[in-house]
């Protein structure tokens, strides 16, 4: 089937939303690293103790594609991917298997593997940068790196030009909290300086430092986030860059819950579509619903090291949790504290993932 009719036939389960999905997974998320070289005010990552330190090997990452074959892989979790000695093998696999593969990344360790990068056949890094001064940058990842990163950026582009490749695009990721608010439309032209394709804002996500809540939201309030978003839109519209801030716009009222104190009582009002499309896979290979559900033990659907997939994919937990997400019916903070994406939403937001969501044809 081609990667045409696998998305289409996909879009209808999600329309219709059976029990029992009934293709695999168009895209899967796969944690390539337990561990990080930043201490970043709003991750948990940094206070694990070193046994929690882990990669996923290639083998096993084969084991776990060859099964599923999605037409979409995200390299990203609870660490820095590029701490994996074996990420860049990763990515050939699943390219060598008709996927489109992207990375998120601190990009602070790649100085001797840009071209390598380039030639992996990477389809879209996603750089996590938070800040547009190198002070703001500081205080919130805790090491003095934004100017390293920039000039990583700028020695990838070239890499790119040496090589004749418009790949990997370059995304920015920039999350929207106290300390980097006035921060947030400079964001744009500095991503023109760079070169980047796409500006991606991130509302805030404090479930797992409870703790740091207040300081990382104090002075956040609805209208001046609201502003510098619209700003923000405004001005990558004139350098003709694509963002999601006016997706944030639209709904900015949900996502605002996310500055407030506690977590709403009230299920959101959108039924979540990711459990008929698509999953999240942490480095032990415990599958979970989606990337919220990176940590702890709350939720895991089966272990595909341990099951075959579709026993997974189509087994009890995975159709009582497409039942719940139907019904709204929803057990977990997590979900409650979510603002799940509309179709619509999906289709706005595939502007910020250059080179990602395009079609590209492998047959199975």
């Amino acid at each position: 089937m081609s990667d045409f009719l696998r998305m289409a036939s996909a879009g209808l389960t999600v329309l219709r939303r059976p029990l029992r999905a009934r293709t695999r997974p168009l895209h899967f998320q796969l944690e390539p690293m337990v561990g990080c070289n930043l201490r970043c005010r709003t991750c948990q990552v940094p206070d694990y103790p070193p046994e929690r330190r882990a990669h996923m090997s290639l083998d096993r990452f084969r084991h776990i594609f060859d099964q599923v074959r999605p037409i979409k892989v995200a390299l990203s979790g609870s660490g820095e991917p590029f701490l994996n000695p074996q990420l860049l093998d990763i990515v050939r696999h699943a390219k060598a298997g008709g996927a489109s593969v992207l990375t998120t990344t601190n990009f602070t360790l790649v100085e001797k593997r840009l071209d390598e990068i380039v030639e992996s056949g990477l389809d879209l890094i996603k750089i996590s940068v938070d800040a547009v001064a190198p002070q703001t940058y500081e205080r919130i990842r805790g090491r003095d790196f934004l100017e390293r990163i920039h000039a990583n950026i700028a020695a990838l582009q070239e890499a790119k030009r040496r090589r004749g490749s418009a790949t990997p695009f370059v995304r920015l990721q920039f999350v929207l909290q106290a300390d980097n608010l006035d921060e947030t439309e400079e964001l744009i032209p500095c991503a023109k300086r760079l070169g980047a394709d796409s500006v991606y804002y991130q509302p805030l996500e404090t479930l797992l430092v409870p703790d740091r809540k207040d300081a990382l939201t104090r002075g956040v309030e609805f209208e001046r986030l609201q502003a510098r978003l619209a700003s923000a839109a405004a001005r990558a519209r004139e350098a003709r860059i694509a963002t999601n801030a006016g997706v944030l716009l639209r709904s900015l009222p949900f996502y605002y819950r996310k500055y407030q104190p506690g977590v709403p009582p009230d299920p959101p009002t959108r039924v979540c579509l990711l459990p008929w499309f698509s999953l999240y896979l942490n480095v032990f290979g415990d599958v979970r619903p989606c990337c919220s559900f990176a940590e702890g033990d709350v939720v895991s659907l089966g272990n595909v090291f341990e099951q075959s997939f579709e026993a997974i994919w189509n087994g009890e937990k995975y159709r009582d949790f497409r039942r719940r997400s139907r019904e709204r019916r929803l057990t977990y903070t997590i979900c409650r504290n979510c603002i799940p994406n509309r179709l619509r939403d999906f289709v706005s937001l595939s502007s910020v993932l250059p080179g990602f969501l395009s079609t590209g044809g492998a047959t199975e």
